[in-house]
């Protein structure tokens, strides 16, 4: 007989745990059921273009404007299998657990995105709260979780917005809450939910939180950090 059910608390350990297993499993198959929805789109749109460039030169098509169309939609359709990719390991491989400057990962990042932002009339502020420990986790899977939530912030934003990035410190865990507090009721596409599927695998990987609401667009973000002493 195994030690798991020996005693009643052993058991009910047992079953939590494998009750966790299974519903992380369960959602990263939702989650690629999802992204091969998004990837259904692209590869719909390139068919249509294959067939019209198909059609006998001569005619009325504009073959220049549908070459474009399909190499935009063969970059989308590798950019989502690339995204899929990397959420399955997200979600199947262990992330490092090792000591790292959460400000000093995402500065320049952060000013990147600003002057992008500025070009299409959309701010980005940073307010920290935070004090100075260190996180205990993937610095990898951590920028390419905010990336993914910025890029995803700044395409639900219009001209005139104010994306807020908000860094505190909440128990042992540095928050970071990323959001417009402006509502535009545009809809999260299959390819966002994708997208925001990798942020979550890569933050929950570390141990760490992932919360979203939708319109108003928020997420927050949190990892553990390493107490001081």
């Amino acid at each position: 007989m195994s030690s798991a059910m020996q005693t009643p608390s052993g058991t009910a350990g047992a079953e939590e745990q494998a009750s966790i297993l299974l519903d992380d499993s369960q959602k990263l198959l939702v989650d690629i059921v999802n992204g091969l929805h998004a990837i259904a789109q692209p590869l719909t749109i390139l068919r249509a273009a294959i067939e019209v460039l198909s059609l006998p030169e001569g005619g009325a098509v504009d073959h220049r404007r549908y070459v474009g169309i399909s190499a935009r939609q063969i970059e989308r359709t590798c950019n989502l299998f690339s995204c899929l990719q990397d959420l399955v390991t997200a979600s199947l491989r262990e992330a490092q657990q090792v000591k790292f400057d959460l400000w000093e990962l995402l500065g320049p990042m952060i000013e990147d995105r600003r002057v992008l932002l500025q070009a299409s009339g959309i701010g980005l502020v940073v307010a920290r709260q935070d004090p100075s420990e260190p996180i205990v986790g993937d610095a990898e899977r951590t920028e390419q979780a905010i990336a993914e939530v910025l890029t995803l912030a700044a395409s639900l934003s219009s001209r005139g917005d104010v994306i807020e990035l908000h860094g505190s410190r909440r128990g042992g865990f540095c928050e970071l809450t990323l959001q417009n507090t402006r509502g535009h009721g545009k809809r999260i596409s299959s390819s966002d939910r994708l997208s925001l599927s990798l942020a979550c695998a890569n933050i929950v990987s570390q141990q760490g939180k992932y919360q979203l609401a939708e319109d108003p667009f928020c997420v927050s973000l949190a990892l553990p950090v390493q107490e001081s002493g």
